[in-house]
């Protein structure tokens, strides 16, 4: 029961982890947004792609986030199973 205990509480940690790097990403890419867009307004030469590309990068990072945030609700439930089977065993 152990290791159930102890591999859960490693996936918990892993897609924390995940979540985390994925946050900051989307911090960056939000932050290029605003000069990116200043630059579109000003109709700067490839300023218009690059925002395009940041807006698609943003829209995956956000499917992605959903994904861990699924995964991390699961591995919660999990987690407190094993534990559960831990303290009764």
């Amino acid at each position: 029961m152990a290791v159930q205990v102890t591999e859960a509480e490693a996936a918990v940690l892993m897609l924390q982890r995940k979540r985390s790097g994925l946050v900051s990403r989307g911090r960056e890419l939000a932050d290029e947004r605003v000069s990116v867009a200043i630059e579109v307004s000003a109709y700067e030469p490839g300023a218009r792609n690059r925002l395009r590309e940041i807006n698609q990068e943003l829209a995956l990072l956000d499917a992605e986030l959903r994904n861990i945030d699924a995964a991390l609700t699961e591995a919660g439930r999990r987690l407190a199973i094993a534990q559960a089977q831990k303290e009764h065993a």
